[in-house]
């Protein structure tokens, strides 16, 4: 079906704008997907941007965690899959390739009211690598890159969890 002088998308080339809301609990829900993402701090907590889990640990420790404690009034968080992950990468952006929502007002001490950190770095996603079992997917934020890591690496790759929203 032709699509000139329509304005739909597939004439212009254009999909939804990014768009995100700060909860002001810890959290940015995406207006696009309804997705609820926890916000990372720079202050030691459990939300700290340099907290690197193992793939295990992002499950076992992290996230279970985040629902013990019932983060922002939910205890439905999870790992996302890659899809979501890769749903909140900004190309228009490097260092970190987000959008200014999961960046800004970071700096040390900073908690997840007052600020949003993301690293330039491999954050996990639930999703295993079909060719390598021993390995999942994940987005390296530093230029928004899809690529897989091993799940027994320790130290180097962060994690942000997720839920559905309300």
């Amino acid at each position: 079906m032709p699509c000139a002088s329509t304005g739909q998308d597939g004439e212009i080339r254009a999909g939804a704008t990014l768009a995100y809301v700060d909860n002001g609990d810890g959290t940015i829900t995406d207006v696009n997907t309804g997705l609820m993402w926890e916000k990372k701090s720079l202050d030691g907590s459990s939300h700290d941007v340099n907290f690197r889990p193992t793939w295990d640990g992002a499950f076992t420790v992290h996230v279970a965690g985040l629902n013990a404690a019932n983060f922002a009034g939910h205890n439905d968080w999870r790992v996302p899959n890659v899809k979501e992950l890769v749903s909140i990468v900004n190309y228009e952006n490097v260092n970190p390739a987000v959008s200014p929502a999961f960046n800004n007002n970071c700096a040390s001490g900073c908690t997840v009211l007052t600020c949003s950190c993301t690293r330039s770095s491999f954050y996990w996603s639930s999703t295993t690598g079909a060719p390598n079992p021993g390995g999942a997917w994940g987005i390296d934020f530093q230029f928004g890159d899809l690529i897989a890591d091993n799940k027994t690496v320790n130290g180097n790759d962060a994690i942000r969890a997720v839920r559905a929203g309300s």
